[in-house]
């Protein structure tokens, strides 16, 4: 059967409402004469105007910061917002302790080096995931092990975990990609078979829920950023959680060196993962509304997801059931370019930009980057793994 050509007056009653990655329904992506034509083609686009900013601020914001700077305490020592948001973090997501650190990657960091992997270790984790998540592993001079990703949830399938664990295996590290819960029951009961610990990297999970419990308080230690792109933004900042109140205390001494607070003493390897009090004072303001920016976000998506039924060949990702919360970080899509013609992803991102609606492609696996070979090749590493 011949598949009817999308007018343009159809183009713009269909995404008028904002639903711009439904845009590009069934139709040639062929350059044309047509005035109903996309704006890739000519047309004019669907929308004109600019999405809100993002951090949003206001008034708090600016009294937080005018207040740090001006006590003249601005560090990590002696600032007055950083040990007021370590405290609020924890209590807003159930955990009881919480270190602050210079951003998520320094979290990540941080954990693996308290959970002791280091050089001739093996951590789990996926390939589909920023690369903080690698590079926090190989920071340790560990070997980052790739399970593969589930293609409905984006999530590490923990099916194919076990079948990575070897006697090197320190840790396992799941990422909750895109503000949505990794599969944490079976990734739990596969930790607790083998004696792992699980780092999770929550640094876009956010209030996100598995089973009504916050996301990075199921494992051992939990990882957060709070980069400006990230739901709750500080500019650039990251913390550590966990109810081990030993690693917390070993968190806070390792951010300062290894410095034991107490004794004054050097007490275990460390580094300088201070932080400015500016981020904490920002944080702090960003929590007195971020309940209410949560739960706009939610109900944004919901909508964009009914939506999206009627347009084949959109697929958004898929939730496990037990996750009975999701933050979406970014709402993510599956294109399935059998309902479009045959273009190419690359076409349609190009299509929908070109409408004023910001659309790209997320991570490429990072099992293809070279930085992974460069690094295998290096001095350091083949003394580690020759």
């Amino acid at each position: 059967m011949k598949r009817q050509a999308l007018t343009r007056r159809e183009f713009l009653e269909k995404t008028s409402a904002g639903l711009a990655v439904a845009s590009v329904a069934p139709r040639s992506f062929a350059a044309s004469g047509n005035p109903n034509a996309l704006a890739l083609h000519g047309g004019t686009p669907v929308r004109s105007g600019p999405f809100p900013g993002w951090p949003q601020t206001n008034e708090t914001d600016e009294a937080n910061i005018l207040k740090s700077l001006r006590n003249h305490r601005w560090c990590t020592f002696d600032g007055e917002f950083i040990p007021k948001f370590e405290k609020a973090w924890a209590a807003k997501i159930g955990s009881r302790g919480c270190v602050m650190t210079p951003c998520g990657t320094h979290a990540l960091h941080m954990a693996l080096e308290l959970m002791g992997v280091g050089p001739g270790d093996e951590v789990i984790v996926s390939p589909f995931t920023y690369i903080a998540t690698i590079d926090a592993v190989m920071l340790c001079y560990a070997l980052p092990v790739f399970a593969d990703s589930d293609v409905k949830t984006f999530q590490i399938d923990p099916d194919d975990i076990e079948h990575r664990i070897t006697p090197h295996t320190r840790a396992i590290l799941p990422v909750h990609i895109l503000g949505a819960p990794a599969n944490m029951d079976k990734i739990l009961a596969i930790a607790q078979k083998h004696n792992l610990p699980v780092i999770e990297d929550a640094c876009q999970g956010h209030m996100a829920e598995w089973r009504e419990k916050k996301l990075g308080t199921l494992g051992t230690l939990g990882c957060f950023s709070f980069q400006e792109s990230k739901n709750l933004p500080g500019g650039e900042a990251g913390a550590i959680v966990s109810d081990n109140d030993d690693l917390i205390a070993r968190g806070y001494m390792f951010r300062d060196f290894g410095r034991d607070p107490k004794k004054g003493s050097y007490a275990i390897r460390g580094t300088k993962y201070r932080i400015s009090d500016f981020a904490a004072a920002v944080l702090m303001a960003q929590l007195t509304r971020f309940d209410d920016l949560c739960r706009k976000r939610e109900r944004h998506a919901a909508y964009l997801k009914e939506e999206l039924k009627k347009i084949p060949g959109m697929i958004p990702q898929e939730h496990y059931p037990e996750s009975t919360r999701q933050n979406y970080y970014c709402f993510g899509l599956r294109y399935d370019k059998q309902h479009f013609g045959g273009a190419p992803r690359a076409k349609v991102v190009e299509a929908l930009n070109a409408e004023g609606i910001p659309v790209t492609p997320i991570y490429s696996p990072l099992n293809k980057e070279p930085f992974i070979e460069e690094n295998l090749n290096s001095r350091s590493f083949r003394a580690v793994f020759s």
